[in-house]
């Protein structure tokens, strides 16, 4: 496929540019709805596939999620807290023009 060659996306049928890098591939372009629309495509084939049928089934995986939600009690409760930031709130610094400036318009000295 040459660089200018453009496709029509599968979702909204409107014509676009591939990314490069995906070129071969990129089927949706780059709007929000499209994006949506490749990923719920892309589950669905995934999901279709015999291998992927019982991924997270059976009582080997109901055990795991239980013990590591009996190691961490309330973590939905504390994660869906209104107001509590995801970072510490960085202080903010005084720039002190006077310290650490240097004069760059001073010619150099020849010695």
């Amino acid at each position: 496929m040459a660089r200018g060659d453009r496709r029509k996306c599968k979702c909204c049928l409107k014509l676009f540019l591939p990314d490069p890098r995906n070129r071969r591939h990129q089927r949706y372009c780059s709007v929000p709805r499209c994006r949506a629309a490749s990923k719920a495509a892309s589950q669905a084939r995934w999901l279709a596939a015999p291998e992927n049928q019982d991924y997270f089934c059976g009582p080997v995986h109901v055990a795991r999620v239980q013990a590591w939600r009996s190691r961490h009690p309330g973590y939905w409760r504390k994660a869906r807290r209104p107001g509590t930031a995801l970072q510490d709130v960085s202080k903010a610094q005084s720039i002190d023009s006077a310290v650490g400036t240097v004069n760059l318009l001073r010619s150099p000295e020849v010695g």
